[in-house]
């Protein structure tokens, strides 16, 4: 099979599958897969058993695609499903007489009756989609399969909704069989209308000339010899064989255990598909971001547990229905998890496309006869446990209690098994269960959706700043595209807003490449964001900056250095800084090596502080040089402090000082006593000279050898610049306080 179709056609054409499904999703829940069918053969008089082999056909009939696969590729297989697609709607039409030939001929005539009828559509069912598999792998785009899977569900899901509203209208006010008969013309109607639209989607050409030894006979033994395939068909059939049978007999659960009526019953349903509806989209974008398997693995734990639930429902009570509703909510939100998820992995990355004709006809009578095993199975076991009642621990023992217990033990088998299944991505489900426990995802997913349609750049770049605030890794991909914004200021605020994130390896590796570019004002501010993010994957990057040939670029590397605490760096930066010639790399450095705590830098730290006469500068060499001592925080409250009122502040801290170093002996606390008074009087200049006398006074060993030579510097600048230069007094007192020996 040639695929000529472009990606451009495919999207242009796929409304018209949306179309199929909504249409297809209203006639399939009216009819044979909506619980309307089950109740319409119990008000036939049918026993579990039988019920069981009908339903039992529907995945039976798939052992008919290996034999037929050949056939169909040659046929075409667009011309192959719409052809039997559009047979199956007409077998429906002898639904309407079933009532007919009960009445007429009893009870064995219309099982019989029955299974002509559902053995003809269920045929036709399993030759149309033996074409739709391989057909649906080429005209759905795999780049847009999740997504577009989900929009496509909830269309279906929408109708499906409606049509199941109007079942258990009709159902509560109908009598008899008039109400099914009622059901059932109405699915026709619209089962003719999916035939229609079918029509219109292109692709599915007949299979011509060496590509037809793709689905001959011979080769299809061969995807047995896949074993990742084989994998993935086991595991799935412990789904198949665990849930099938348990879905299948849940309305009669709910009527004969649990109590609710048959309009109620059906009403479960609509929870089913409102569950679903609610988490689709959500699932079908998470497929195609973070891969398939993290989707059907969630799905899959969750199933584990909805066995117990439903076995744990009350009975009998007006809390019934409405736990019931809940349970199904939550049922509907995994089963489209599962659904998407394994499907999309099916299709991706278990089948190749160029052998999709042979994989796709083994998968379909694989599933089938699993399935309908299941169902016969599941039928016969309901038939057998009939009289079984009793009580164990909390549950209540009854004919469906072995049935749950299967579903929940094969549950389990089948996480297992598809842990061992190879992935299309290598995001693991607890990795991608904590995209949603970090940060607001609520938050995080509606600013994704506005980024993506904002219409100007102040929208756009709003939104990547909000994006920024929800701390959410599920934002990552958003900020990495507002990175490649053509426009200036996105990709700014963009850098901006990442700095404020969690740390991320795709984040810092985008920032390194932009601190080794050429955009200088987004090469300093990412070499800014680096610091800010606090990883150390981003020491290398911004090593290699210091090489830069720019020196903005060099003086933010350095400053992030500083900030991540690179020791290692310490050496270059001191060698460089004694060297160094320009005011701007100066300040730089002294600041990395300050938070660095590199003490050797402390005199040449004070030949620069002495040489610089902007005031900004001149501070932020002075918390340099504070911070070799530590306590960065006092030496910016007491700035702060003296601000307001610089004679109480020098007051207190001399104060505090002498408390922290617990001074009881003469002439040191007489000196630091008189210290404060003369600074509480605004009298600077004696205030200054007692703390010089002060500094001579003390013992070394009081002080560590860097709060020593940053007090004796401070105190011997003070004496020459007195309080007009306030860093070196805030020095003193800082370092007097602050530096001591513990």
């Amino acid at each position: 099979m040639t695929n000529t179709l472009t990606n451009a056609e495919k999207i242009q054409h796929l409304p018209w599958n949306t179309g199929l499904n909504a249409t297809n999703s209203i006639f399939a829940q009216l009819t044979y897969f909506g619980p309307a069918f089950v109740l319409f053969l119990s008000e036939l008089k049918l026993s579990s058993t039988e019920i069981g082999f009908l339903l039992s056909l529907f995945p039976f009939m798939g052992l008919v695609a290996p034999v037929i696969a050949p056939a169909v590729a040659r046929f075409g297989y667009k011309r192959t499903f719409v052809t039997f697609f559009g047979i199956r709607k007409v077998m429906t039409i002898g639904l309407l007489f079933a009532p007919a030939v009960m009445a007429q001929f009893g009870a064995t005539a219309v099982v019989l009756y029955l299974t002509f009828i559902v053995g003809g559509f269920t045929l036709s069912r399993a030759i149309a989609e033996t074409g739709m598999y391989p057909w649906a792998q080429e005209f759905i785009p795999n780049s847009i399969r999740g997504r577009y899977g989900a929009v496509n569900d909830i269309v279906a899901r929408l109708t499906g909704i409606a049509a199941i509203a109007v079942a258990s209208f009709v159902l509560e006010r109908g009598v008899g069989f008039e109400r099914f008969t009622l059901l059932f013309g109405l699915a026709l109607f619209f089962g003719f209308a999916a035939v229609w639209s079918a029509n219109h989607i292109p692709g599915g050409a007949p299979v011509r000339g060496s590509q037809q030894e793709q689905v001959a006979y011979r080769q299809l033994a061969g995807v047995f010899k896949d074993r990742n395939f084989v994998l993935y068909m086991l595991a799935l059939s412990a789904v198949i064989i665990g849930s099938t049978p348990m879905g299948s007999f849940l309305p009669l659960y709910m009527e004969q255990q649990i109590g609710l009526s048959e309009s109620h019953v059906v009403l479960l349903q609509i929870g089913l598909l409102v569950g679903g509806l609610a988490t689709t989209y959500l699932f079908g974008w998470a497929s195609d971001r973070y891969g398939s398997k993290p989707i059907l693995m969630s799905g899959l734990i969750v199933k584990i547990l909805l066995p117990l639930a439903w076995m744990l429902l009350p009975r009998q009570s007006s809390l019934s229905l409405p736990s019931a509703l809940f349970i199904a909510l939550i049922n509907g939100g995994s089963d489209i998890a599962w659904a998407i998820g394994s499907g999309r992995l099916l299709y991706v990355k278990i089948v190749p496309p160029e052998k999709s004709g042979q994989y796709m006809a083994v998968y379909y009578a694989a599933i089938g006869l699993i399935g309908g095993l299941s169902q016969i199975i599941g039928g016969r076991a309901l038939d057998f446990t009939q009289g079984l009642s009793g009580q164990f621990l909390i549950f209540t023992i009854d004919p469906f209690f072995p049935l749950f217990m299967f579903g929940l033990v094969l549950a389990v088998i089948s996480v297992v098994l598809f842990q061992r299944v190879q992935a299309d991505t290598s995001l693991s489900v607890s990795e991608f269960a904590g995209l949603f426990v970090h940060g607001n995802p609520v938050l995080a997913l509606e600013s994704m959706f506005r980024y993506y349609r904002a219409r100007d750049e102040r929208e756009t770049v709003a939104m990547t700043e909000r994006m920024a605030k929800t701390k959410s890794p599920l934002t990552v991909d958003e900020l990495l595209e507002a990175l490649r914004d053509p426009r200036f200021n996105v990709r700014f605020e963009a850098i901006i807003s990442i700095a404020h994130m969690d740390a991320d390896e795709r984040l810092i590796e985008a920032l390194a490449k932009f601190v080794d570019g050429t955009e200088l004002s987004l090469s300093v501010i990412a070499a800014w964001a680096l610091g800010r993010l606090g990883d150390k994957q981003a020491l290398e990057p911004l090593r290699s900056g210091l090489d830069s040939s720019y020196r903005s670029i060099q003086a933010h590397c350095a400053r992030a250095l500083g900030t991540l605490g690179d020791a290692e760096t310490a050496p270059l930066l001191l060698e460089r800084l004694k060297a160094e010639t320009d005011k701007g790399l100066r300040i730089a450095y002294s600041s990395a090596l300050g938070n660095l705590q590199c003490t050797d830098a402390i005199p040449t730290l004070f030949e620069i502080l002495a040489s610089t006469e902007n005031e900004g500068a001149r501070l932020e060499l002075a918390l340099a040089l504070a911070r070799m001592v530590g306590g960065e925080h006092h030496f910016v409250r007491l700035l702060r402090q003296m601000r307001m009122d610089k004679a109480t502040a020098l007051s207190q801290a001399m104060t505090a000082a002498r408390r922290h170093l617990h001074v009881t002996e003469d002439p040191i606390k007489t000196l630091m006593v008189e210290s404060a008074d003369l600074f509480a009087r605004n009298d600077m200049k004696a205030g200054i000279t007692r703390l010089s006398e002060l500094v001579t006074v003390l013992p070394p060993e009081r002080h560590t050898p860097a709060g020593r030579t940053i007090l004796e510097q401070s105190t011997g600048q003070l004496q020459v610049h007195h309080d007009t230069h306030i860093e070196y007094l805030l020095l003193a007192i800082h370092a007097l306080g602050v530096g001591v020996v513990e």
